[in-house]
């Protein structure tokens, strides 16, 4: 992150939301794993669902699907030449 923050990419401001948007992403992941081994699959249904809506949430917000890139006018072009580490060409 200081890299990021760094190059200007994000701001100290967004590392509270990028944390939480960690936090959802760790949740769903650590749901998935208990799916396997208990017999709690509606209770666990609600919670992954509601942690994979606040990650979805999350990742709009920052630009990290390629929806929301294009809406945040990030998504750049073929011949874009930018040193921004987080385009994916």
């Amino acid at each position: 992150m200081p890299r990021l923050i760094a190059g200007r990419i994000i701001t100290k401001s967004d590392l509270t939301g990028l944390e939480n948007y960690c936090v959802a992403v760790g949740r769903v992941r650590e749901i998935e794993t208990l799916f396997k081994t208990s017999g709690l699959d509606k209770v666990l249904f609600g919670m992954q669902n509601r942690a994979m809506q606040t990650a979805r949430q999350l990742a709009a917000e920052y630009g990290l699907s390629p929806v929301s890139r294009t809406r945040l006018g990030g998504a750049g072009t073929d011949d874009d030449d930018s040193d921004n580490p987080l385009m994916v060409r």
